[in-house]
């Protein structure tokens, strides 16, 4: 979307929607007492909002989740004195979405899903009600080199020489970090990705700082790993001190020599009380055609496909505050060349508004109303190009020799 008024598009929609909304009651229900809705609980904490879940196992009613009360749809029904989120996984969210409508309750009004709320909805309400920057997921990628070379990498790690490849400085994380944290607020979740985060040398010392002096303003510090590096005892240390959440990417149905690698991983974990989620094994991704397509698309079609994208994926890089992350990196490793001003530049963020121009940007505003790298991505199309998951290239010790 291009600027039309900047610090100003959203005023309307704030109006109303701070109308529609009892903020005052400062209270919300999760319905999903599993690990998606947990994952809200840091937020309406740092908000200090009234929680409690919603769930269908009458197990979980009989006992807290979290330290929060867990009630049925019956019993809320005789009360409704406050919306709902929705955050349960993908698969569930339809049947839960069709109780609540057999209920008579409306989306938008009575209940939100978990992304609209977290991505959209929230931001809009902290930005213009309580006048705090609340961001639903960034990342700093410290690292362009990987332990894998996955042919169809979303980030042309493939195309990054491990020998020659520079990281980035400690410093420039600390300043990453300084210049995200100085105009943000609270963050659901704070992400250490690459390339394989776990090959940057500093890693332990990234993690000290960003810890030390920014995790109340964090939900959830979390690195993203493909699991084929146990940490050492440094890191270890590190992020049990901060309570860092390790997510391990799952391609052993693609690499099955991986499982002994996850084994090793996640044993350690279990034995320094780090907490980890494995994901379930990747048999697909999607194709974003960054290595072969080009729309030669003119700028009016450039912002329908950006609009339509939405991606959720922001990183931070110093004082720049980059869109798409995949973007960037792709850009960057792959040798496109493109769109290297395409960022908000956080320290220039001052005086009155500034809030509400990075909440405009974050949720897709700027001055062009789309990415260069659009034009050479599938965007919201990918889904319509399977491709399978972490295919190795040959000549790596994990592809086909």
């Amino acid at each position: 979307m291009k600027w039309q008024s900047k610090r100003h598009e959203f005023d309307d929609y704030a109006k109303q929607l701070i109308a529609d909304l009892d903020l005052h009651n400062k209270k919300y229900y999760i319905f999903g007492a599993g690990k998606v809705g947990r994952t809200l609980l840091p937020v309406f904490e740092a908000y200090n909002y009234t929680i409690a879940f919603i769930d269908n196992s009458v197990e979980k009613q009989q006992d807290k989740v979290n330290g929060v009360k867990v009630i049925s749809l019956d019993y809320y029904l005789r009360k409704k004195d406050a919306p709902i989120i929705v955050a349960v996984s993908i698969k569930n969210t339809l049947s839960i979405v069709e109780q609540l409508e057999e209920n008579d309750l409306k989306r938008g009004k009575d209940y939100f899903l978990y992304e609209e709320f977290t991505n959209y909805i929230f931001p809009v309400i902290s930005t213009y009600y309580y006048d705090k920057v609340f961001v639903s997921l960034a990342q700093i990628c410290v690292t362009e080199r990987c332990t894998l070379k996955c042919r169809k990498c979303a980030h042309g790690c493939y195309a990054v020489d491990n020998r020659n490849a520079k990281d980035l400085t400690l410093e420039q994380i600390h300043k990453s970090a300084d210049s995200f944290f100085g105009k943000v607020d609270f963050i659901r979740e704070f992400v250490l990705i690459g390339g394989e985060p776990l090959l940057y040398k500093n890693l332990s010392e990234a993690i000290q700082y960003i810890g030390k002096y920014y995790r109340k303003q964090i939900g959830i510090f979390s690195i993203t790993t493909n699991g084929t590096i146990v940490p050492d005892e440094e890191i270890l240390k590190v992020c049990k001190r901060y309570h860092v959440l390790f997510r391990i990417s799952n391609y052993s149905r693609t690499i099955p020599r991986l499982n002994e690698k996850y084994d090793r991983l996640t044993t350690k974990l279990k034995e320094e009380d780090i907490k980890y989620v494995l994901g379930s094994p990747e048999s697909e991704w999607t194709d974003y055609g960054f290595d072969h397509f080009n729309r030669h698309a003119s700028e009016e079609e450039l912002i329908k496909v950006f609009d339509a994208c939405q991606t959720s994926c922001r990183e931070i890089r110093e004082n720049k505050y980059y869109y798409c992350v995949m973007a960037r990196s792709v850009s960057e490793n792959v040798g496109f060349n493109k769109g290297q001003e395409e960022y908000l530049d956080l320290d220039a963020l001052q005086g009155e508004g500034y809030k509400k121009e990075f909440l405009e940007f974050n949720l897709g505003y700027s001055e062009k109303g789309y990415l260069d790298m659009c034009n050479f991505c599938y965007g919201e199309e990918r889904v319509n190009y399977p491709i399978p998951a972490a295919e190795q290239m040959r000549g790596t010790s994990y592809g086909q020799q």
